[in-house]
């Protein structure tokens, strides 16, 4: 079964492999301060379902809480270590299975 890739827009992709989805940095917005989307639409409904979303930092376009608060219930996602201390909108995210991550760490997702 091929790799499936769709980019969303800045940092935003989906993953599609052995039918595990993996979504990246997810931004569910038009802009974010100064950033805009100048190509696309804001990715679609189903982009928010994903066996695992990752966020790769802690910048506001990366780790963007009500873009996360999009997300399906039950979501697995993964955030960089320290970023509930960090970031406390991540608190109110309890529809999430929110894991924290550090350089280097291995997780499986799925079988």
């Amino acid at each position: 079964m091929p790799v499936e890739v769709t980019w969303w827009g800045h940092a935003t992709c989906t993953v599609e492999d052995s039918d595990i989805r993996v979504l990246t940095d997810p931004l569910f917005a038009h802009r974010l301060a100064h950033l805009r989307r100048r190509r696309g639409a804001v990715p679609p409904a189903e982009a928010r379902h994903a066996d695992v979303a990752l966020v790769s930092h802690l910048h506001a376009d990366h780790l963007h809480v009500p873009s996360l608060a999009l997300l399906a219930p039950g979501t697995r996602l993964l955030v960089p270590r320290g970023a509930r201390r960090a970031v406390p909108g991540l608190r109110r995210l309890t529809h999430l299975d929110v894991s924290e991550v550090a350089p280097g760490d291995v997780t499986t997702v799925g079988d």
